[in-house]
């Protein structure tokens, strides 16, 4: 999977930190593409937070506008500067999913990138994510090492009810950016045995071990670059992203029904409610 495109989708509510531009950045620079950005003020301009507490509200519709496009020249600026293509939309509207799809189906093999924030203030887009269609990328606030270091969480014996298509993707994205960044990859699946199993333990072990190794065979991956996790998926890689100083975490999301539009599995929510690192979701 090769990145054609990069989207960046940007809340007008908070605009971005530093850290998020400079990864924007640096994927842009690594893949050679222009950078398209949606700023979206449908959050302000429906009347949400301390905003419906004033009471001139075509003045106020003006003022952030101005500002908006004040952040916009800026931006505009600072990518020129960086040699750079950039593109930046304002939405007004309040279907700003149309928006997004609108640069999305614009471009094959985009990434959608999307700064988190606390619970209270995360964009109404996040109870969306499964119906974005594109990996997604979320960023936390703290900056990249050099080399990235980036881990690839696969699950290729399809435990969780998942196709098995993902896992490939996930390894093939990973291992395009990974060439690109010139970063670390390694590549783990995670295996729990419960207690009423524990004697059956070293036969699990075995199985999930001989199911990584023809995964990583058939995607040619090096041993060294594969790694098997005992414990409940959540808690075994956020230990392990915090010991091993992981920047991206890449995994699979998937919709099983119309009921679960976003948090799929303990394993997605305990991740997204908190994001240990930045996170790459794939969803196909």
């Amino acid at each position: 999977m090769i990145t054609e495109q990069l989207i960046w989708f940007i809340d007008s509510r908070f605009y971005y930190q530093n850290t998020s531009l400079d990864k924007v950045v640096q994927l842009a620079q690594i893949h050679q593409k222009p950078v398209k950005i949606v700023i979206d003020a449908s959050a302000q301009l429906t009347g949400r937070g301390y905003w419906h507490l004033l009471n001139n509200k075509d003045t106020l519709s003006q003022e952030l506008l101005t500002t908006i496009e004040q952040k916009q020249q800026q931006l505009l600026k600072f990518f020129t500067m960086n040699a750079i293509k950039v593109e930046i939309t304002i939405n007004q509207s309040t279907n700003y999913f149309a928006a997004l799809n609108t640069e999305i189906t614009s471009t094959q093999n985009s990434v959608v990138i999307i700064e988190d924030n606390i619970s209270a203030k995360r964009h109404p887009i996040f109870q969306q994510l499964t119906d974005i269609n594109a990996p997604v990328l979320l960023l936390n606030k703290k900056a990249w090492k050099h080399p990235v270091n980036i881990l690839a969480a696969v699950d290729p014996l399809h435990e969780h009810a998942r196709p098995g298509k993902i896992d490939d993707n996930i390894v093939l994205l990973t291992q395009h950016w990974s060439k690109k960044l010139t970063a670390k990859l390694t590549v783990a699946h995670c295996y729990y045995v419960a207690s009423v199993l524990t004697k059956y333990k070293h036969k699990v072990l075995a199985m999930h071990n001989d199911g990584l190794d023809v995964f990583a065979k058939r995607l040619r991956l090096q041993n060294e670059q594969c790694i098997l996790l005992e414990g409940v998926p959540e808690e075994a890689l956020t230990e392990y992203i915090h010991q091993h100083h992981i920047d991206v975490l890449a995994m699979g999301l998937v919709a099983r029904n119309k009921l679960e539009q976003l948090w799929i599995g303990s394993t997605t929510t305990a991740l997204l409610s908190e994001l240990p690192c930045d996170i790459l979701l794939i969803k196909h």
